[in-house]
């Protein structure tokens, strides 16, 4: 539940989406709260800090409407995650909505999507930049007809830093953020 998954949950619960018997909202992310997200992910709080953003974020949402049916999973989105992923999962979706934040992730889920043949609603940000994708299968283009890829991106998503940085990348953009934005410019590259 980054910035655009916050913006969808809070949208399908206020709209009464899977609020019926058969209705289900599925959400998963790995990730926990940070103190950075609390300034883009509307529904998290300073005592949120540390906790699943799916868990707290489907928590949320069932305050605002007590009727939606949520479950909050803290899963990878991909082959190794088919255990739960699997046959029946997709065959019971009616429909598939990304806020991913890999292409890896995307590209698995495209073609599930494709491969059960389940609309999917495409979407993702890094900084200021956001794309939105309508697939229908075997009427539209696909996520994976485009060229896009992990490795020609240069810029760092920020909601991706931690507070211990694994990658020189992110160690770097880390240290420019946390020891020298108050003293530099930090222009486009």
């Amino acid at each position: 539940c980054g910035a655009l998954g916050c913006e969808y949950l809070k949208g399908l619960a206020l709209m009464g989406i899977a609020t019926g018997k058969d209705g289900k909202i599925v959400v998963t992310d790995m990730d926990r709260i940070e103190v950075s997200n609390l300034s883009r992910q509307f529904l998290f709080r300073q005592p949120d800090v540390g906790h699943p953003k799916s868990v707290r974020g489907a928590m949320v949402v069932k305050k605002w409407n007590p009727s939606v049916n949520i479950e909050a999973l803290e899963k990878k989105v991909g082959d190794d995650s088919e255990d739960y992923f699997n046959d029946k999962f997709w065959e019971n979706l009616s429909v598939c909505w990304n806020a991913l934040d890999n292409v890896q992730a995307r590209q698995y889920t495209d073609a599930r999507c494709l491969f059960y043949s389940k609309p999917l609603l495409e979407s993702g940000t890094l900084g200021t930049k956001c794309n939105h994708e309508v697939v229908l299968p075997f009427r539209t283009s696909s996520y994976n007809d485009g060229k896009e890829s992990d490795d020609n991106e240069n810029q760092i998503a920020m909601c991706t830093l931690r507070s211990f940085p694994y990658l020189p990348k992110h160690c770097i953009e880390y240290a420019k953020q946390a020891y020298f934005s108050d003293y530099f410019e930090f222009g486009p590259d």
